[in-house]
């Protein structure tokens, strides 16, 4: 018969399972985890003043402003040694 092995692993799998509780829960469904508002946009828990939201709006332009520098950088030094490789394999 055609789909044997099919319907004998799901027997098998049923079995452990059932054997496993799966099916029974452990923890209780909370509806407080579904109505809270923390994946809400612009949810602020711990209330940043203006002060302290600048003070990080500062922080981060300088840091991206440093990984853009080292990033030219990098560029720039790849670009060289790429030009540098290519005349030395050319000649």
């Amino acid at each position: 018969m055609a789909g044997e092995g099919a319907m004998s692993h799901a027997i098998q799998s049923l079995k452990f399972n059932r054997s496993q509780k799966r099916s029974q829960r452990k923890e209780k469904l909370d509806w407080s985890n579904y109505t809270s508002n923390e994946n809400e946009v612009g949810y602020d828990p711990i209330k940043a003043t203006p002060e302290l939201l600048e003070e990080i709006r500062t922080r981060l332009q300088k840091e991206n402003k440093q990984q853009k520098k080292q990033l030219i950088v990098f560029i720039g030094i790849s670009a060289l040694i790429s030009v540098a490789l290519f005349y030395i394999i050319s000649r």
